[in-house]
């Protein structure tokens, strides 16, 4: 039995303030900090024996407290990076809305068929999460491997990893600094749990 451990980086000076990332580089706030160390604590607990993340600084600071409680490298992809935004990056829906009017009503009334000038092509997109997916699900990583990402990147890979529609819903929102748990064994995949946050302490969903 192999095991995947999926965590969105902890809370970040953007989210606090309601902005698309996308790309962006944005660093964690002080909530963000303690929740990647409240994740640390609680990662420690499935002793995985290597921790991939995005080479955005929100996800590496995220999974820097985890790796050095387990004493491990981080192994750092660019093929993990947030689905790219284009013009909403940086922007909130307020600013989108007084920026952007007519896109702004556009996605309103169908967010995902609505083109966003600069957005990451989709057909790209699914193949570098594939490109992810096959690194997490090699033969050669330990049993439990941990991969601490990003919010619409890996709603995406869990559709991918369930063989569900890509092109239907996305249905998974992930938490910050929330643990979910995959697990695969014969070409059988199965999500075990799902925005596991009983280690951040009553902390509210960012």
């Amino acid at each position: 039995m192999r095991r995947i451990l999926l965590a969105r980086h902890g809370q970040t000076t953007a989210n606090a303030a309601g902005r698309f990332q996308g790309n962006l580089d944005y660093p964690l706030t002080e909530k963000g900090y303690k929740q990647a160390q409240q994740l640390a604590r609680a990662l420690a607990y499935w002793q995985p024996g290597k921790i991939y993340t995005s080479d955005l600084q929100r996800s590496r600071e995220t999974a820097r407290p985890a790796a050095e409680a387990l004493g491990l490298a981080l192994t750092v992809s660019p093929l993990f990076r947030e689905y790219s935004w284009g013009l909403l990056e940086g922007l909130t829906w307020q600013e989108i809305k007084e920026r952007h009017p007519s896109l702004f009503y556009r996605l309103q009334k169908d967010w995902r068929g609505t083109f966003i000038p600069g957005q990451e092509n989709m057909k790209s997109f699914r193949r570098r999460l594939q490109k992810g997916l096959a690194l997490l699900l090699a033969e050669n990583n330990p049993e439990t491997v941990v991969l601490i990402g990003h919010g619409r990147y890996l709603n995406a890979l869990l559709v991918e990893f369930l063989n569900l529609d890509f092109a239907g819903p996305w249905p998974f929102s992930f938490a910050p600094a929330a643990i979910t748990v995959l697990e695969y064994d014969a070409g059988r995949r199965r999500l075990i749990c799902f925005n596991e946050r009983s280690h951040l302490r009553g902390e509210k969903n960012d």
